[in-house]
């Protein structure tokens, strides 16, 4: 006999438990000794790729589609060092959202610090593009620090999630703004006041938010925000920012120039083609669970 209606979770009851559990697991992780979170995390990043996971699927499907130059075993060992990077720097972030700690792991001296210092001296905005590699809660603790730092936020799915990643943010000392005509307006008076404005510039935006350009040698639907707030505030320094792992618990903020072509109409390919370098440097700490590809031209689907 089947369970009657009686006896199944509503599907709001369903999402407030995965919500309590991934709270909790996250909590878990920002009290564990350091040595033991990373262990705990980077077990998790292999659990997911040995379960078959959505996750690792997509991972799979990504690292196939972007270094079709690697024969399967390398191809398998950077799906697997990619998920079990992301399980790491899950509970590396679990410091920053629960715990509110500064600097909970070591910077090393950022690299091309003068691109980042000058920028700030000129005093006319600083424009971060900040793609999801290596750490990216560690470098906005270590932005913050230097200045006012903005940035949209899109709440998250599960109620509990979105409240702790944005306190944790805001206790960093963000503005955040809401994902809309209203956060944008928002951006372009903190550039005018001489302040830095972080935009994830590799997240699939909506049909009128992006425009086509490639990536890893494949058609990417790309956010066009940070070019078009470019080409408004024209006086303010672009740079593309990450903090990426160099060793255990020892980071590198790393800054790289981008294209000044990148504002200009059809200059969308720059941007992309600087934060293609970046992650070749360091591709297992890319996020490469997240569906970067999945909408195509032509309507084809990437994804199993």
């Amino acid at each position: 006999m089947g369970c009657p209606k009686a006896c199944l979770l509503s599907l709001r009851e369903r999402i407030f438990l995965k919500s309590f559990f991934a709270v909790w697991l996250l909590k878990l992780l920002a009290y564990l000794p350091a040595d033991w979170a990373d262990r705990t995390g980077r077990t998790l990043g292999r659990r997911l790729d040995a379960g078959n996971s959505r996750a690792a699927r997509t991972t799979r499907a990504n690292v196939a589609l972007a270094f079709p130059e690697l024969d399967h075993a390398a191809q398998r060992w950077l799906v697997r060092a990619s998920l079990k990077d992301m399980g790491e720097k899950a509970a590396r972030m679990a410091r920053v959202w629960v715990r509110r700690e500064n600097n909970p792991d070591k910077i090393q001296d950022p690299e091309n610090y003068h691109l980042f210092t000058d920028a700030l001296a000129a005093g006319e905005g600083v424009i971060l593009l900040v793609p999801h590699l290596g750490n990216w809660e560690l470098l906005g603790q270590w932005v913050s620090e230097h200045g006012p730092l903005n940035a949209m936020y899109r709440p998250a799915k599960l109620e509990g999630i979105d409240a702790l990643v944005l306190a944790g943010r805001q206790s960093q000392g963000y503005q955040v703004h809401p994902t809309n005509m209203q956060g944008v307006a928002g951006l372009l008076k903190a550039l005018k006041r001489g302040e830095m404005v972080a935009v994830l510039p590799d997240q699939e935006p909506d049909a009128a938010g992006g425009a086509w350009a490639t990536f890893f040698g494949q058609q990417a639907f790309t956010m066009t925000l940070a070019q078009k707030i470019a080409q408004k505030r024209s006086q303010a320094r672009v740079i593309l920012a990450s903090a990426v792992k160099k060793e255990r618990r020892r980071y590198q903020v790393v800054l790289r120039a981008v294209d000044p072509a990148f504002s200009e109409d059809g200059g969308l390919q720059h941007m992309n083609d600087a934060i293609e370098a970046l992650v070749r440097e360091y591709p297992a700490q890319y996020q490469w669970e997240y569906k970067r590809f999945s909408t195509q031209p032509d309507g084809r689907q990437l994804y199993p």
